[in-house]
């Protein structure tokens, strides 16, 4: 904004000071030097008053920084927030965010407020000085040749000048806002800079020939900890070695240093001592974007963007063909799945990937890899999502790629011990430090070894059976997804209409008809109803406007009394003029002092109520959103990064709209309508004159301005683009620099800016109009009073001192509506925000938590049953995912779905979280309905633990809690002890730590093992267990079995899972395919039926 508009005007006020300041020199140098010795103690008050704002601003832009990552975690983690019911908990955390930014922004006005009420103090002394110099020295016997309408010139030169300044000092916010976001960019880019491993974007760093071939890898003597955690080694001394064409394994608890040892290959970070070196080549000295070009990296918690699942296979790499993409899909197991959604490869997959299952998204994060033919393929559990028959053709895949496409070294991190069997070598990490190393069948001869027992935990919970044939269960074909009745589809799409009306971006669409529409005016009245909520404020402000209003006509006539004193001293003499001089000068500096005092006051006034209207703004439009069901926020336009800019963008808008804005504007119109008034007892008919004038100058100054501040939508879409474009990369930025994406990613955002600089480019011409035809009105009201001056006095018998009373009340009054038009921009900007803002606040969740529909609060006798349930995906109607699904689970049973990735399993865990409602058929609870249950209440009765489990960036002890807030530190701890959060309570991680976004700073294994913690907290009665196990090592993953084994006594347990072996004891598991059950029965009973369950089991062997 600073570079924009701000600058012009900053140029533009400079250009007209330097012009008044030089004829006042022409004309009375001596009386400008004198003026002018004053400015370097404005420019020393200036600075430091500007210092202060500075800092006030920088400080407020950290406190909003917060709150925004607040808002983003939360959203991000939307699923995990609504199971948990911390919706008002996420409100609360965001408001007490939000009120150190508050605070701060009342504190920044304030400063804002004395900067500028000490300038107009300044102004009236200044005005004062010249005058009392002019007549006390100038007009003395000693110069002679100086006449008092030299005095009149250099203080008009002077006034003219100075207001080209005071006109400016409503950017003033602006350029100390600008000033602070330009330390903060320079700070992140100086640090950019200062970081050995990145090199600058579009940098062509090449490889060193000697590494167009991998042939060895090798860490020697590493030894590392995190720069967040210094006090933690996480390996000490570790040595491995590997050669072109090897598969090796990293295995260990959770938190021994697998994922570090993965993260240095990629060369996130360099090791702290020893070194990493790649045929010889120390890896430090390889330029980091060109050696992860070799790399191909699969992780346990797939990344995906929010674009087509074709971009996100090419990761924004153009020599990738379609070609080669279909070819990795194939080999992934998931080109079947993609080619059976709507738009094949160019669906939409939602934020995160979302719309797409976790197997799902895990195969389409394999085939990303595979699809840039990497020499080092880089595994952390890249499997565990799968259901058993595709980890197995994926794992063939894996295994036989050195014979597909060339050699290619594979270094793997797996808990499953079946998938690594066969590596070359298996490096066993404990404490950071490799304790055993060797093949599989070496380190299985070792029966004291951590192998051996790691092995012996795993195969403990395996079935013995091994069947030869292949499985029965096939995934959903083409053709069968795409087998919906036109009813259902045109039913969903007038449902999807009606509620896209109610989402984040579409009240662009609504705001406005087709040929630009207009903003309904109950936005003014709701703006007025919120202000109304400060209302002992109101009498205050009006108070001081009017007493600041009335001080410019003040100056006005003590500046007549003093310019007529001066031209008296010819006829009076000298002497005669010094009593009346002295008390004009005496009462421009008492109007200057009153002026500056009510500036101040009216200032940090009205920061106190923009500051309390997009608090409050703020988090109403937080609440809306976060209540929202989840339907609304698998949109394409709902992204976390779209709605962010809404949070912070038009808030802002509205903010300065109805706080300092609304102050200056009402301020310069009562300051113009008491001056015109004041100019009547002067020249009645010049008043008048100029009266008539000004509306029709005003009228077409503002037709002139509605047409150039017209919004665009296509702009405000890009803007909200350009946000999620922003956060998604932002967040995801591990997985942006293993693909190389950077360029990539800025290219995407540089298109999108492109789009905003030709829509503000063409608009800038009608702004740039506007505001001239502004500014050249108000200098036609200046002539024309000059001209009329001079027809009043020579035809109208006016004396001078009445001319020029009115003269300078209406030049006064001008002067101070002229600041109004630097705000029309921001004003019509910040009226169309308004109703963006209440459209976001506005929004109907058809599931809310926070004001459940439903009443009943009981769950009967707990029993759950599907009866005949069809659901889909709002946004996806084309493709069924159950299709009359019917089942019944007794309470305190414990019940598992298996089945393909895709098939409906974590559907079901949705639906039984009522994260949506089906299309047809029900969900009954104890015999009652699920929808007419309270949501609140039923989904307290639920402890959910997902395969991609989601953190908080708060402490460890806040995470378990997440949910259960008032329970006692014993109670925190059970649940840790139930499970094995073994690091908390050997103090690795302490309970007050800080664990990041998303809890980065934990394994994943430590991550799992604390939102398994989280769940049991809450002793629900209803524990949804999708994956919980997955990331954990075998001895974890037994501990916590056993435990949760004895925490689900009385509890109903439903299980989604891939790894058959933890499912052996369920009461009953069923068997899922293309959304419906197949098979159902106990472990073995499922296994004598000879059928697919018993298939599949024998593949998971």
């Amino acid at each position: 904004m600073f570079m924009s508009t701000a600058l012009g005007y900053l140029i533009s006020s400079v250009g007209q000071f330097i012009a008044g300041l030089s004829l006042a020199f022409v004309t009375g140098w001596q009386l400008a030097l004198v003026v002018c010795a004053t400015i370097p103690i404005l420019a020393t008050l200036g600075h430091r008053m500007g210092r202060e704002i500075e800092q006030g601003v920088f400080d407020q832009q950290a406190n909003f920084a917060r709150a925004s990552s607040v808002a983003e975690e939360s959203l991000m983690a939307i699923r995990t927030v609504a199971a948990f019911g911390a919706e008002n908990a996420e409100s609360a955390r965001f408001e007490k965010e939000l009120l150190s930014a508050k605070m701060g922004g009342i504190r920044s006005g304030v400063k804002i407020g004395a900067a500028w009420g000490g300038l107009n103090f300044f102004y009236s002394c200044l005005y004062g000085l010249a005058l009392w110099f002019g007549g006390h020295i100038l007009l003395s016997a000693e110069n002679v040749d100086f006449e008092p309408s030299h005095v009149v010139t250099v203080m008009i030169a002077m006034m003219v000048g100075v207001s080209g300044l005071s006109s400016f000092s409503g950017f003033a916010p602006a350029m100390a806002k600008a000033y602070a976001s330009a330390i903060s960019m320079r700070e992140v880019m100086s640090a950019a800079e200062a970081r050995a491993i990145e090199r600058p974007l579009y940098s062509k760093d090449a490889l060193p020939e000697a590494l167009s071939t991998v042939e060895t890898l090798e860490f020697r003597n590493v030894s590392f900890r995190y720069p967040t955690r210094k006090e933690r080694w996480v390996l000490s001394n570790f040595n491995f070695r590997v050669e072109r064409g090897q598969k090796i394994a990293f295995v260990g608890e959770s938190g021994c240093g697998k994922s570090t040892t993965i993260q240095l290959l990629e060369r996130f970070y360099d090791p702290c001592a020893g070194e990493i070196l790649v045929n010889g080549i120390n890896l430090s000295q390889v330029p980091a974007k060109a050696w992860r070009k070799l790399i191909g990296y699969v992780g346990q918690e797939p990344v995906l963007f929010a674009t087509s699942a074709m971009n996100n296979l090419k990761a924004g790499d153009d020599s990738i063909s379609d070609e080669q993409v279909h070819e990795a899909a194939k080999a992934a197991q998931i080109y079947d799945d993609l080619m059976s959604l709507p738009e094949e490869f160019d669906t939409f997959v939602g934020a995160g990937g979302g719309l797409l299952s976790g197997g799902q998204r895990q195969r389409v994060a394999i085939a990303r890899a595979l699809a840039k033919r990497p020499q080092i393929l880089l595994l952390d559990e890249a499997t565990s999502a799968l259901d058993n028959e595709s980890e197995r053709l994926v794992q063939a895949t894996l295994d036989s790629l050195n014979t597909v496409i060339g050699p290619i070294t594979t270094i793997s991190i797996a808990h499953r011990l079946t998938t690594i069997k066969g590596s070359d070598v298996i490096y066993v990490l404990k404490n950071g430090r490799c304790c055993e190393q060797g093949t599989h069948e070496d380190l299985i001869e070792r029966p004291c070894g951590e192998y051996y027992s790691m092995a012996k935990l795993q195969q403990a919970n395996e079935d013995p059976d091994d069947q030869e044939e292949t499985p029965t269960m096939a995934p959903p074909t083409r053709s069968e997804t795409r087998k919906i009745s036109m009813k259902s589809i045109m039913s969903m799409q007038k449902s999807m209409a009606l509620r896209r009306s109610g989402t984040a971006m579409s009240f662009y669409g609504t705001a406005f008809g087709a040929e630009g529409g207009h903003v309904t005016p109950r936005v003014w009245c709701r703006l007025v109803g919120i202000m109304r909520l400060y209302w002992w404020v109101w009498p205050m402000v009006v108070v001081i406007i009017v007493l600041d209003a009335a001080t410019m006509p003040l100056e006005a006539i003590f500046f007549n009394a003093g310019i007529l004193s001066l031209f008296n001293s010819k006829v009076e003499g000298v002497e005669a003029m010094y009593p009346h001089l002295d008390r004009a000068v005496l009462g421009l500096i008492s109007v200057g002092l009153a002026s500056g005092l009510a500036v101040l006051c009216q200032n940090s006034l009205f920061s106190y109520l923009q500051e309390c209207l997009c608090m409050l703004l703020r988090k109403m439009a937080f609440v809306s959103t976060i209540r929202m069901d989840m339907a609304f926020f698998d949109a394409p336009e709902n992204q976390t990064g779209s709605i962010l800019v809404s949070l912070e963008r038009h808030m802002n808008r509205v903010g300065q709209m109805m706080g300092i804005q609304l102050g200056n504007s009402t301020s310069a119109i009562f300051t113009c309508l008491i001056s015109v008034g004041v100019s009547f007892a002067g020249s009645w008919v010049l008043a008048l004159i100029l009266l008539g004038l000004m509306p029709i100058c005003g009228f077409l100054g503002l037709v002139v301005a509605a047409f150039a501040t017209a919004v665009d939508l296509n702009a405000e879409e890009t803007y909200s683009k350009a946000g999620k474009q922003t956060a998604e990369a932002a967040t995801a930025i591990r997985t942006v620099k293993a693909l190389g994406a950077e360029e990539y990613t800025m290219e995407v955002l540089d298109e999108l800016l492109l789009i905003l600089t030709e829509v503000n480019t063409g608009r800038s011409w009608k702004l740039g109009l506007s505001l001239g035809l502004n500014m050249c009105m108000i200098q036609c009201i200046y002539l024309a009073g000059f001209g009329m001056s001079a027809a009043c006095i020579q035809y109208w018998s006016f004396n001078a001192h009445e001319v020029l009373l009115t003269l300078f009340c209406v030049m006064f009054g001008v002067m101070s509506v002229s600041t109004i038009v630097q705000f029309i921009p921001d004003s019509a900007s910040g009226y169309h925000a308004a109703s963006e803002v209440f459209r976001l606040i506005d929004q109907v969740s058809k599931i809310d938590a926070t004001q459940p529909t439903g009443k009943i609060e009981s769950i009967g006798d707990g029993n759950i049953e599907f009866k005949e349930v069809y659901f889909w995906y709002p946004h996806r109607p084309e493709v069924r995912v159950l299709k009359k699904l019917s089942f019944t689970i007794e309470k305190g049973q414990a019940v598992a779905f298996v089945g393909f990735s895709g098939s409906g399993k974590s559907t079901v865990i949705q639906l039984l979280q009522r994260f949506y409602d089906p299309q047809t058929g029900s969900i009954q609870v104890g015999g009652q309905n699920l929808c007419d249950l309270n949501v609140a209440f039923w989904r307290k009765q639920i402890g959910m633990v997902g395969q991609e489990p989601v953190l908080f960036d708060v402490s460890l002890e806040e995470n378990v809690k997440y949910g259960y807030p008032e329970a006692t530190d014993a109670q925190v701890k059970d649940a840790a002890r139930v499970a094995n959060m073994d690091y908390a309570f050997a103090g690795s991680v302490k309970w007050s730590d800080r664990v990041g976004l998303r809890g980065e700073k934990l394994s994943g294994g430590q991550k799992q093992r604390c939102a398994i913690a989280r769940a049991l907290l809450r002793r629900p009665q209803f524990l949804l267990l999708d994956e919980a196990t997955s990331a954990l090592d075998s001895t974890s993953e037994r501990l916590v079995q056993q435990a949760m084994q004895e925490a689900r006594v009385g509890k109903t347990t439903i299980t989604v899972a891939h790894r058959l072996s933890t499912i052996q004891n369920s009461d009953k598991i069923f068997v899922m395919a293309n959304g419906r059950i197949l098979e159902s029965g106990t472990y073995h009973e499922l296994i004598n039926m000879d059928g697919s369950f018993a298939k599949l089991a024998a593949r998971s062997l």
